[in-house]
């Protein structure tokens, strides 16, 4: 293939993979696109008689479902920076036009958060228009659905400007995200935060967009009518803090490369515990007498640069691919690899997902593949080396039968294969079950670890959940493994105890049906104040019925509930359990207070779920991170910046002894 023919096919995979992303359903990863652009770059920096067949663009047409609006200025995108000697380039080339040294200028550093671009603009300091990106000439006209998103302010009372551009990203804070994606079934969840963020964005029904927990940042400015609105970045966010714009709070400004470059590797270091994505940094030249100078290319403004953050990637081998069984009977393969580091973290597994990906990916025992890995992200295989590649490396056949020899098959629709028989009949779901039932946010027994249920399992100490209230049966037994003595018995035996005290939607969670999440549970224990009535409720033969009352549940979360309360030997455990374990009623007053709180740090008398659990009764409202709007945080030992940000903000602080008198 000739070098014109692959350019013109890469252009072609890059604008598919353009409009995939602004429409919120990529088919590769942020990194994988970067590998092609880069590829692009290359062949157009170093064949000139390609830049006549450069017509790539920036974003994506604008949807035919929205009014199109023309920007008064392109929406530029970023040209990015890989490496120092990138950011170096960059540098040289904007200081060597201006004829002055990099010391000679001020350069604003700030997070390059992974959302969705918007443009709002104010006319007589009312909010006209809100615009995305579209393809950045043409965008969508989306004002109704941002007026619910915070961060935005409709009024600004703090501005010269009869019309002002304000641009920004749409995101998702992750802790939001998780919830958001917990209210969909599987197969219907968002991939990342940046896709929700799209998709919620870009709605025909704006009362969607508006229930969903979107923020708003401003990173930049297009066109303003007082010229002497802000002279530079650094009076841009002033600006933006006085008209109550939100902030992402890590913006700097240097004037040195070296110091540049140190405080981007700070912000990698900790790029996973900020609580929203970000892929990089963004560096600008502060001055706007000076960007304006520099001027823009058709795509990129010359006076900012996005430098990327490494992949957290690396090299390994695959030594075997082996069959995890979930207890829904979702069958998962993973790569057993040979162990390497990425991020700090030595790496030994990775998810392949399922068996099409597999085959997609041409993944064979002995492979050597990439892997990676991003924040708290289980690692994954991302692709083969197929340089690397031996004749003889085998392809793995793809099992028919679950490895308790029951029948593999696939649902329509679904992407997972899984096992054609339940838990009863299924050993390794069953056991994926009894690991569920005592983990934190189920029944919560300390102590009791997935190993030790494992071996439990294996010496037919229990086989169903009501087994593990019958271990104090089995003292002498246990006492004499390995790692176990008197101690170690009580103390495993004081947890069970406790974890008998707990709530209907813990309970509820802890069975491990399919569709029956958190949000679920909580939904259905709230039409309940008792465990009589509960027992009551799923006898009852107007059972669909009632629970096709309840607001937000799911027809496919009430037949999951259904089919599994329909089994008798279901019902039977159920029962069993029940009649051992305490309900806390839920009081009364359950919603009575528009009030939220926050608890970090390590508490001493209780666990932090359970604070949330009292609190929650109490009719308070669980925040997930601090703000204005916060009313309470609770604090324990080792707390952070929670703590010193609540400080600052002034709000209402109490210690643990504090939060018990509250609720008492």
């Amino acid at each position: 293939m000739s070098t014109k023919d692959s350019f013109i096919k890469l252009r072609e995979k890059l604008k598919k993979h353009n409009n995939e992303y602004y429409n919120s359903n990529p088919s590769i990863d942020d990194s994988d696109y970067d590998d092609l652009k880069k590829r692009y770059d290359y062949l157009l920096s170093n064949n000139p008689e390609l830049k006549k067949l450069d017509n790539l663009g920036i974003g994506a047409s604008p949807s035919s479902k929205f009014t199109k609006f023309r920007h008064y200025e392109p929406m530029l995108s970023l040209s990015n920076s890989f490496s120092l000697s990138d950011t170096k380039d960059f540098f040289n080339k904007a200081t060597n036009f201006l004829k002055k040294k990099n010391s000679d200028y001020i350069f604003n550093v700030d997070c390059k958060i992974d959302g969705v671009s918007l443009s709002l603009i104010y006319k007589n300091n009312k909010l006209f228009k809100a615009i995305t990106r579209g393809d950045g000439i043409i965008g969508e006209e989306i004002t109704e659905n941002v007026l619910g998103i915070k961060g935005i302010p409709k009024v600004l009372k703090n501005c010269k400007s009869d019309l002002i551009e304000i641009r920004g990203e749409v995101f998702f804070l992750r802790d939001d995200f998780e919830k958001l994606n917990n209210q969909f079934e599987k197969k219907n969840q968002f991939s990342n935060p940046r896709n929700a963020a799209s998709g919620s964005l870009r709605q025909i029904d704006s009362m969607i967009t508006k229930n969903r927990p979107l923020r708003f940042i401003p990173h930049g400015y297009g066109k303003f009518s007082y010229e002497q609105e802000f002279l530079n970045f650094e009076e841009f966010l002033i600006f933006c803090k006085k008209n109550n714009f939100d902030q992402t709070g890590y913006a700097k400004k240097y004037n040195n490369l070296n110091n540049i470059y140190a405080y981007i590797s700070e912000i990698e270091k900790k790029r996973s515990i900020i609580n929203f994505d970000i892929d990089g940094m963004v560096i600008k030249i502060s001055g706007l007498d000076l960007q304006r100078m520099l001027g823009n290319t058709n795509k990129f403004p010359r006076w900012a640069i996005a430098a990327k953050f490494s992949s957290e990637e690396a090299l390994t081998q695959v030594k075997k691919i082996e069959l995890q069984i979930g207890r829904t009977g979702a069958i998962t393969p993973v790569a057993r690899l040979k162990p390497i580091n990425i991020g700090g973290v030595i790496v030994s597994n990775a998810t392949l997902h399922n068996f099409d990906e597999i085959i997609r990916k041409d993944i064979r025992i002995d492979d050597f593949v990439w892997v990676k890995r991003a924040g708290d992200v289980i690692p994954y295989v991302s692709k083969v080396d197929i340089e690397k590649r031996k004749i003889s490396n085998k392809k793995f056949n793809i099992p028919k039968k679950c490895l308790c020899g029951n029948k593999i098959i696939k649902i329509k629709g679904e992407a997972v294969q899984r096992c054609s028989v339940g838990k009863n009949q299924c050993k390794y779901q069953n056991l994926e079950t009894l690991k569920h039932f005592v983990s934190k946010k189920a029944m919560n027994i300390d102590g009791l670890g997935e190993k030790l249920i494992e071996k439990f399992v294996s010496l037919n100490l229990i086989s169903n959940k009501h087994d593990i209230y019958e271990l104090e049966n089995h003292k002498d037994k246990i006492i004499k493994l390995d790692g176990f003595g008197e101690k170690s018995f009580l103390n495993l035996i004081e947890s069970i105890n406790k974890s008998k005290i707990t709530s209907l939607s813990r309970y509820l969670f802890s069975l491990g049906l399919r569709y029956l999440g958190e949000n679920n549970s909580e939904l259905i224990s709230l039409n309940f104040k008792n465990k009589t009535r509960f027992k009551n409720f799923i006898k009852s033969k107007k059972l669909r019925e009632q629970l096709e009352n309840i607001d937000g549940l799911g027809e496919k979360a009430i037949n999951s509930f259904i089919n599994y309360f329909s089994n008798e030997g279901n019902l039977k455990e159920s029962f069993a359990i029940l009649d051992i374990i305490e309900i806390e009623e839920i009081e009364s007053n359950y919603e009575s207070l528009n009030k939220s709180i926050l608890f970090t740090g390590t508490l001493k008398k209780m666990s932090r779920d359970r604070a949330k659990e009292l609190a929650k009764k109490k009719g308070y409202k669980i925040a997930s991170n601090v703000s204005k709007n916060l009313d309470i945080l609770v604090y324990g030992e080792k707390s952070g910046s929670k703590l010193k940000k609540a400080n600052e903000l002034k709000i209402n602080i109490l210690n643990e002894k504090d939060f018990l008198n509250l609720i008492n």
